[in-house]
């Protein structure tokens, strides 16, 4: 089946569901339309909405797979972050959004990662405001929002590798670091870091943080073929790279490059007489504070389960976040973050399994689609806590977020279905459901095939092999119902 024929499936599905979901739901979702005298208009702007969308594989039936595409570039690329959004997508997303409301002015993404809706937002001139829990992601989106010019940064990058290489050794620690570090990568390690705090300049301290984040990336014992802190061998170990400066050299070169295709790209945007802004937030969606205003988009991708059994988000930071000075992270870092490995995780949806067997009848009558899953996976009790935990913080992150936005906001939610206990959890219907019994209507769904080329997943994890197709789930929101 092509792409666009499963948009139009899809779309009839969702009107089927619809309606058999009575007054409860979609009908009530209509009625607050009418009540606030938008229908008419709104209906339009869906529909027009919808055609953009399937028109897209017109010329193209594999367009949203964006599978010619092989590398990220500009700003994107500068860290490589777990699970990144394609920006070709986001920003096809955009355009066509642009194209139905000409008047959009804050785009929300409140689990911001990498900063893939951020850029995409801001090279079309419109701000954005964007959460998340792992303080690396705050400082990835905050180097790629407002970085340093190129000029200054190259002169910096100079500055402090001269500095680290004609400093006498100087000790850093923390605990196991010698686990994850030769002696002789500790060594350049913790020269470049005194190089890089005794930099004056804030913004470009934060520039050369990413680009010493990414150097312990690839300079640890730890396996970068996966998110989790695993070892090399001791083999692998004594083979690998003992000049932790070289590699800084070779990553802030490549950073340089990209920095100055963001700022052609800057310099490019719509209305240049706006710079556009982006506010950020350090922590969970429940916990950071109000948005600026209330948002006019919301285009975001929410973890598919809890992370600790998905993609470790936290894990994979953990290392580059005990290196970078807290005074350069975002305000309010707390070094509780860093307690352990896997705290960042514990913290993310579904960390916790406290109560979470209380929430199911709850959440059952909200998602019949959770309650078939929890009945195919009753047997496997542990399974069945985690993926009610985690649907339970989830849930809980959607009514909050609704809250945020406008009347009448689109919507889009990038979604992935990973497998529990051999059986496919249903996220795309479970986002649906909780969605429509909170004043959502479902404009449309896309499928795409993921290329494993563009989007940086793990194959596999600690539940079995992970998801090779995605989700584009656009709704809007009315409120409450």
């Amino acid at each position: 089946m092509s792409p666009k024929a499963k948009i139009l499936l899809a779309n009839v599905e969702e009107t089927r569901t619809t309606l058999d979901l009575g007054l409860g739901y979609g009908l009530g979702v209509d009625m607050t339309a009418r009540q606030t005298g938008l229908s008419g208009s709104t209906d339009e702007k869906s529909a027009e909405l919808r055609r953009r969308l399937s028109s897209r594989t017109d010329c193209d039936s594999n367009f949203w797979e964006f599978s010619k595409l092989r590398s990220r570039s500009g700003n994107h690329a500068l860290f490589q972050y777990p699970a990144m959004m394609v920006p070709e997508l986001q920003g096809a997303l955009l355009d066509d959004l642009i194209a139905v409301e000409n008047d959009i002015s804050l785009v929300y993404d409140p689990f911001s990662g990498s900063g893939t809706v951020m850029l995409e937002s801001l090279y079309r001139g419109i701000n954005y405001y964007g959460s998340d829990i792992n303080p690396m992601a705050i400082l990835l989106c905050e180097v790629k929002s407002a970085p340093p010019d190129v000029e200054t940064a190259s002169n910096a990058v100079s500055l402090v590798v001269t500095l680290a290489e004609a400093s006498a050794p100087c000790d850093f620690d923390f605990p196991n670091i010698n686990k994850w570090f030769k002696f002789e990568i500790k060594d350049g390690l913790s020269r470049l870091r005194k190089s890089i705090i005794d930099h004056p300049n804030k913004v470009v301290r934060k520039f050369l943080w990413v680009c010493f984040a990414e150097t312990v990336r690839l300079v640890s014992n730890s396996r970068i073929s996966t998110f989790k802190l695993h070892t090399y061998s001791q083999e692998d170990i004594a083979r690998r790279e003992t000049d932790a400066i070289k590699v800084f050299k070779i990553v802030c070169e490549q950073n340089l490059s990209r920095l100055s295709l963001h700022w052609s790209r800057i310099s490019a945007r719509p209305n240049q007489e706006i710079f556009p802004a982006a506010v950020l937030s350090s922590g969970s969606v429940s916990g950071v504070g109000k948005a600026p205003k209330l948002a006019d988009v919301l285009m975001t991708s929410p973890p598919y389960g809890d992370n600790k059994t998905t993609v470790p988000y936290g894990q994979h930071s953990y290392l580059p976040l005990r290196w970078i000075d807290p005074i350069d992270l975002h305000d309010g870092f707390d070094p509780f973050l860093l307690d352990t490995t896997s705290r960042i995780d514990t913290l993310s949806l579904g960390g916790s399994l406290r109560f979470a067997d209380q929430a199911r009848n709850e959440l059952c009558t909200a998602s019949p689609s959770l309650a078939n899953f929890l009945r195919e996976i009753e047997h496997a009790a542990p399974l069945r806590k985690k993926t009610l935990s985690f649907c339970r913080d989830y849930r809980e992150s959607l009514m909050m977020i609704s809250s945020r936005l406008k009347l009448g906001a689109f919507c889009f939610f990038t979604l992935g279905e990973r497998r529990i206990g051999g059986k496919t959890f249903p996220l795309v219907d479970i986002t649906k459901e909780f969605l429509t019994t909170n004043g959502h209507e479902v404009v449309t769904t896309i499928e795409r095939v993921l290329p494993s080329s563009r989007k940086r997943m793990a194959s596999k994890n600690s539940e079995g092999s992970t998801m090779a197709t995605e989700w584009i789930l656009v709704t809007r929101s009315w409120g409450s119902v």
